[in-house]
Formats: structure tokens, sequence, C-alpha cells
């Protein structure tokens, strides 16, 4: 859960946030129009934001034996193929088209964070080999001009994954 602050207004919960975000400036939308296209783009926003629990065991592997880690890596793994083929199987460059939208938003979170638990782990759980449609979408995502200047670069987020390692 994340929060935020506009105006003065506090906003809490990240999929709120994007919401909040679509309808203050609706000249960039972050949703379809179409109603059930909107309503696809929510389920898979929300199928990304549950995958988190299913990520953070991720964090946890450092101690665990060979066949917990294994058994960790590929419950992600299921999750993941399930999105990459039924988000970013096709040719469009992203979930809405050619721009981002709220779900691509919440996979690249998701995904980000499985990035920064690789290296701080020292495994492979997004394996271009197996996940070829969701590591190239992947990599675009990375390549969008704000995306880039706003993601948090993986030494940070492994750095900070050390700190917490050493509190539990």
């Amino acid at each position: 859960t994340s929060a935020c602050s506009y105006g003065g207004k506090p906003i809490c919960e990240s999929m709120l946030i994007l919401e909040y975000i679509d309808e203050l400036w609706p000249h960039n939308p972050l949703v379809p129009h179409d109603p059930y296209q909107r309503t696809q783009a929510r389920f898979w926003a929300k199928y990304a934001h549950q995958m988190v629990d299913i990520v953070v065991p991720l964090f946890y592997i450092y101690s665990a034996d060979d066949e917990e880690k294994k058994k960790a890596i590929e419950k992600v793994q299921e999750q993941l193929k399930v999105v990459e083929d039924q988000c970013f199987s096709d040719e469009k460059n992203f979930f809405g088209g050619d721009t981002i939208n709220m779900v691509d938003l919440a996979f690249g979170s998701v995904l980000k964070f499985i990035e920064a638990l690789e290296e701080f782990n020292d495994l492979k759980v997004i394996e271009p080999g197996k996940f070829h449609h969701l590591h190239s979408w992947f990599n675009d995502f990375k390549d969008v001009q704000v995306i880039k200047e706003n993601l948090n670069p993986n030494d940070q987020m492994v750095a900070y994954f050390k700190v917490v390692k050493e509190k539990v």
C-alpha cells in the first residue's frame, strides 16, 4: 500500500491513486473509456496488486533450502505465465495499445520488485526464454521516458532489502 498527497489531500492505496490521477488529468487516460475494456483493466490491475502476496516470499528466500527456493520461484512463475498469456502475448506495445495505462503501471511495479529481489537473492525468476513477451514488454515499459525518470534503481532497492533483512 502506498500513499500520496495532492493539494493537501491524502490518498492511500496505489490503484486508488492511479484512478485519482486518471480523473484529475483526463487528457492522459490511464483506464480505457470503453466500459468493458475499463473493467478488464481494473481486473488485471487488481490481479497485479494481489500478486504481491505471492512475490513477497521471494524476499525471504535467502534463508530457504533449495527445494523451498524452487517452490517459491515456481509459484511466482505460474502467475507470471498467466499474466504473459492474458495481458502481454500479442503485438501491442502495452496493455492498452501504444501508451501505458493502469495495468502496465501495476505490473511494472510488481516486475520491478521481482527484478530487485532477483538481484538481492541472486536468482532468476523472469527468464527471457521462458517469458519472452513479458520480458520484452517490461523492457519497453522501462524505456518509456516518464517511467525511466521515476523508477527506483535496483541498487537502492537492494540496499533497502539488506537493511530490512538485518532487522528481521
